[in-house]
Order: C-alpha cells, then structure tokens, then sequence
C-alpha cells in the first residue's frame, strides 16, 4: 500500500472516529425525545387549524346570510307598518264619516219629530175645528128656516138681508178655507215627513255600509299586526341563530388562537434544536478540521486529503444503500397523501437533527441546492429549492439518480465524484418540512419510483 494510500485510510479512521464521538455526543443532549412525534403534533395542529378556519368561514356565511335574513324580516315589517299605517287612516276616515252619519241620522230623527209632533197638533186643530164646524152645520141644518128667517125678519132693509146673508156664506166659506187649509198644511208635513223618513233610510243604509267598510278595515289591520308579531318572532329566532353561531365561531377562533400558540411554541422548539444541532455540527466539523491538521502536522505532509468523509453502508438492490446510517425510522412512504404523490420515503426518528447523510450509490453531483436558512419545521413552504429547501442530486448511471432533501446544508459541490457512504450533507428541516427528516428519492429513467423497493434500514 502506497503512504498516500495509508495516509488517506488513516485520516479518514480519524475522521470518522471524530464524527461518531460528535454524533454520540449530539445523541446523549438530545435525551430521547422523539422529534418524529412532534412533527406529527405540529402536522395535526396544522391540520386542525385549516379546518377550524374552513369552519370560522362557514359560520360566519351563516352569520352573514342569517343578517340578511333578518334585514328581510325587518323591511318585511316595515312594509306592514306602512300598509297598517295606510289602513288606519281609512279607518280614522270612516270613524269620522260614521260620525258625520250618526249625527245626520239625529238630526233627521229630530226633525222627523219635530214634524211628528206639528202634524199632531195641526190634526188635533183641525179635529177641533171641524167638531165646532160639524156643530154649526148641524146647528144650521136644524134652525135652516128658522135662521133663514129670522136673518130676513131681523133685518131693516133688503140691503141689511143681503149683507147677513153674504156674511152667513163668507163664514161658511172661511170654514171651508180653514180646514182646507189645515189639509193642505198636513199633507205638506206629510210630505216632509216621508221625504225625511226616506233619508233616514238613505242614511240607516250608508252607516250599514260603512261599518262593513269599517269591520272589513279593522280585520285587514288584525291580519296585518299577526303577521307583523310573526315576522317579530321570526327575528328574534333569527338573532338567536346568529347569537349561538357567535358562540361556537368564538369557541373556535379562540381553539385556533390556542392551536397558533401552541404550533410557535412547537415550531420555536424546533429551531432552537436545529440550531443546536447546527452548532454541534459545526463544532464536531471544527474538531475533525483541527484532528485533520494534527495528523498533517504529525509527519504526513504529503497528505493533501480534503474529500468527504465515508460510511461503510451495505448495498441492496440496484447497489443502493440506506442514507442515513444509525437511523432508520420511516415517518413517511413513497404514496399519495393528501390528495398529491408523495415521492420519496421520509426518514427521522430521535436525535436525527444534523446526523450525516451520505451517497445510497456512487457517482457523480448533478445539483446542488445550500442557501436556505429556514432551518425548522413549518406549516407551509419557504420557497427554498421548490421545497426540498437544501438539496443534493446525484446521477448514478445513465438510469439512475437519487436526490436528498430538506439538508442543514450540502457538503459537496456539482460536479463532484462521490462514493457510495461518502457524506454528502447533514439532516435538517429546511423547505417545507414540519420537522427534521431526510426526504430520499430514486428516479429510474426520468421517472420516481419507490425506494423501498432498493433499499432497507
């Protein structure tokens, strides 16, 4: 074996040795909390908070339309206010016009009466008369030659008889005027009389009329205040519908404020172990650096050595091996979830933050993909790397290529020769990643297809 050669496997003895003391270390401070199980906790708050929105949404549709409703209601009441309104002074119309009628048919009635009580004495004065006129004639009748004769014998002259005899005919002429008169003045009253009872009646019939006018206004005016209470009572159940969607819209956007503290504290937690994965890693890196330099500066200074470090990983199908040595849980497979195709496998379990992943299979780094600092998990992606956030790809053969995503950062470069175990950058959470975990694909001819199928923990 050639010195360079044993200079190289020396070094990177030293190396590896180094980065398994620094990944023990970063085991021991991380305890054995499960960071898989909190990323699912914040993926379930996630979850829960979409859903809560989609229904703060909702109630508050119903809320608003139920408003509507009771807008509806209330210009349904004012429309009714107005047609009772309307009624009521066709009502306070016919009250008066009632009245007005009340009061003819009064006055009518007295002067009907009064008309009564003038025929009455107008016929006890006729009766009168003509008793005393039957008297006379009767009277007359009897004496006729007696009278006739002592008119003529009691006179002084022809001219004295005739002036007697003409007063005896203008008396029996006045009693014939008298009474005629007497008749005529009846019959006039008479007259007036059923001329007065005939507007009575006119008038009898206009307050009939008006009164059903009246009754039937008075029913319209009863019909309108039960459908005005209806509407009433339509919104108050309106407001109580609105109150009771209030409450529960409450109770979930005060759910939601509690689901946003809890997922900061969770995502705040998050950063704070990227972050001190971070350090460690760069810390173990510095160790190894210093470790590097003292064995140069120990003799072998023919040593220029600055390639990746390497995992010894066992090759499975198609001569892939498993990309995260010493970690081998599966929080994710390759499917779809959530309506779209999941790509990849993803792999975390306790302590992975900042472990090493290296090469499933040698060749040669087609993309690399090193500035994305959201180093933590989140609920929607930072628009690093088209989510992978830091990301490697490397092209195997003209067949086969594998990508690693969601990186604390690459440790190579494109254009760069790997062998299978060589490390080529370190678990994060970067892009959109609710936690830390390496996403691991293999794409045949173009195409993704399931790493399970060549490869095993």
């Amino acid at each position: 074996m050639s010195k360079l050669a044993a200079t190289k496997k020396t070094l990177s003895f030293l190396c590896c040795g180094a980065l398994s003391f620094g990944v023990v270390a970063a085991y021991s401070a991380s305890g054995n909390r499960c960071q898989d199980a909190e990323a699912k906790s914040l993926a379930e708050i996630q979850e829960q908070r979409k859903a809560n929105s989609a229904k703060i949404a909702e109630l508050q549709g119903q809320i608003d339309s139920l408003e509507g409703d009771k807008d509806n209601e209330r210009a349904y009441q004012d429309s009714l206010n107005e047609q009772i309104s309307i009624i009521q002074d066709n009502i306070n119309l016919l009250n008066e016009e009632l009245d007005s009628i009340a009061t003819d048919i009064n006055s009518t009635q007295y002067n009907i009466t009064m008309l009564d009580n003038d025929i009455t004495a107008q016929q006890t004065e006729i009766d009168k008369n003509i008793e005393l006129f039957k008297q006379r004639l009767c009277a007359m009748y009897i004496n006729s030659n007696e009278s006739s004769a002592t008119v003529i014998l009691g006179s002084d002259s022809f001219y004295d008889v005739m002036s007697r005899v003409q007063m005896l005919n203008r008396i029996a002429e006045y009693d014939d005027e008298l009474i005629n008169s007497i008749l005529g003045e009846i019959e006039s009253l008479e007259q007036s009389k059923g001329e007065l009872e005939t507007e009575k009646l006119s008038l009898q019939m206009r307050l009939e009329e008006q009164e059903v006018r009246k009754k039937e206004k008075d029913e319209e005016v009863a019909a309108l205040n039960v459908q005005l209470a209806k509407t009433e009572s339509e919104i108050q159940r309106l407001a109580l519908a609105q109150a009771d969607l209030e409450r529960e819209k409450s109770d979930i956007e005060a759910d939601n404020a509690a689901l946003a503290a809890e997922q900061a504290a969770i995502e705040a937690e998050n950063a704070r172990i990227a972050a001190e994965a971070q350090r460690r890693y760069e810390e173990q890196l510095r160790a190894q650096q210093q470790q590097q330099q003292q064995f140069i500066s120990g003799g072998n200074t023919t040593s220029s050595y600055s390639g990746p470090m390497t995992f010894n990983i066992s090759a499975g199908a198609g001569g892939f091996g498993w990309p995260v040595p010493g970690h081998s849980g599966i929080t994710s497979y390759y499917g779809y979830r959530w309506g779209t195709l999941h790509a990849g496998i993803d792999i975390s379990d306790g302590g992975i933050m900042g472990a090493p992943v290296v090469a499933s299979r040698s060749g040669t780094v087609s993309v690399v993909s090193n500035s994305c600092t959201h180093n933590y998990g989140k609920s929607s992606s930072c628009g690093c790397g088209g989510g992978y956030g830091n990301y490697v790809s490397i092209v195997h053969d003209g067949t086969y290529s594998t990508l690693y995503g969601h990186l604390t950062s690459a440790a190579v470069s494109v254009g760069d020769y790997v062998n299978q175990g060589d490390v080529i950058g370190y678990v994060g959470s970067t892009g959109w990643s609710t936690g830390e975990h390496l996403h691991f694909e293999i794409h045949a001819n173009g195409s993704r297809v399931d790493p399970m199928g060549f490869v095993s923990p």
